[in-house]
């Protein structure tokens, strides 16, 4: 009885130890209990986070301030690990800015935007400019693009003739009627001394056949005025205290738009595109590097570009359109600008104009 009791218990230990190895077969408890077809199937890879944009941007520029700051804020608004800062003043005030920093070791500035593309080929140069191409820069024409990525244009600028049709009634349809008598002390220009791009118009304007340095020593003669910047002549014309200005075109359409009694005037023998590219310095700091190309990458992008238009500008980027009462880009006649002669000859160009009206 003992015997067989024994036997009854071994057989059913046995059958217990049979179900306990059929059960560990059955399930998966870990990766030695998994065979070679029972390898899990991969999981998808976490997605890639991206690395927020951070840095601090130092702009130097002689565009207008109010439309730089909207444009840099527009910016940051897409990049808010990115801050500026801002120095805006007249080119010259802006190119002795750097002048005086460079002589004291390095500039603070990374990015220069102004109207001096000789002096921007000067820093060139002395291998102070960083050649980048931003992204977006397959869409605009190559004549935008200085020097293989030196400094790009991102809107064009043109210097035009303005009047206030209130108070001027003389026909105007060239540079050479600004030297009629009726004009004789009613009609301002920007002061190529101050004003890269009233510099630039000069140079474009005493290049061309038919006007030269007689038109400015005409003006000498007809008591012309000077204001520091277009944005002074814009006011002085839209209040009627100038009968006409030499201004740039987007001001004048930016007042003729508002309701001023402005008249944009396209001469005959052709508006000045004024070069005001912008670049980036060598001198950046690494850690800023980054945010310099993006603000490149930006000012190219679609978004920019259409809000170039909304503050008047005509952009570089051909599919964008125009601004309200500008005319087609094919449709506008420009003198011939020769970047090369402004680059070599800017002093002898200043020395002249010295001659004509005296110095200051």
């Amino acid at each position: 009885m003992r015997r067989a009791t024994r036997k009854a218990v071994s057989l059913a230990l046995a059958g217990v130890l049979a179900l306990a190895a059929a059960a560990g077969c059955s399930e998966k408890t870990g990766p030695s209990s998994a065979s070679q077809n029972d390898t899990p199937a991969p999981q998808p890879a976490p997605p890639a986070q991206t690395q927020e944009l951070t840095g601090e941007i130092t702009v130097y520029t002689s565009e207008s301030q109010d439309l730089v700051t909207d444009m840099l804020e527009d910016f940051v608004s897409k990049n808010p690990g990115v801050t500026y800062k801002l120095f805006r003043s007249g080119s010259g005030a802006v190119i002795s800015k750097i002048d005086t920093e460079l002589e004291t070791g390095s500039t603070e500035a990374d990015i220069i935007w102004f109207a001096d593309i000789g002096y921007m080929s000067q820093l060139d140069d002395k291998g102070l400019i960083q050649h980048y191409t931003p992204k977006g820069a397959d869409a605009i024409d190559p004549k935008f693009n200085y020097n293989d990525g030196m400094a790009w244009e991102v809107r064009q600028i043109f210097s035009i003739i303005a009047k206030n049709t209130l108070k001027c009634d003389v026909e105007i349809t060239d540079w050479q009627d600004l030297t009629k008598p009726e004009l004789s002390g009613r009609f301002a220009m920007a002061n190529p001394d101050y004003s890269g791009g009233a510099f630039t118009t000069m140079v474009g304007l005493v290049g061309t056949d038919g006007l030269g340095w007689q038109l400015y020593q005409d003006m000498k003669d007809n008591d012309v005025k000077f204001e520091q910047s277009n944005g002074n002549l814009q006011t002085k014309v839209s209040s009627g205290e100038y009968a006409a200005v030499s201004i740039v075109d987007f001001m004048a359409r930016n007042a003729e738009n508002e309701g001023s009694p402005v008249q944009t005037i396209w001469p005959a023998s052709g508006a000045v595109m004024i070069p005001t590219p912008i670049a980036m310095l060598s001198t950046v700091k690494e850690e800023n590097r980054a945010a310099c190309e993006a603000l490149l990458d930006y000012m190219l992008s679609e978004d920019a570009q259409k809000l170039f238009i909304q503050q008047g500008y005509i952009p570089v980027n051909p599919n964008v359109g125009v601004p309200e009462g500008a005319p087609d880009v094919a449709d506008i006649k420009t003198v011939e600008l020769d970047i090369q002669d402004f680059t070599q000859n800017s002093a002898a160009f200043r020395e002249r104009f010295a001659e004509i009206y005296g110095e200051g």
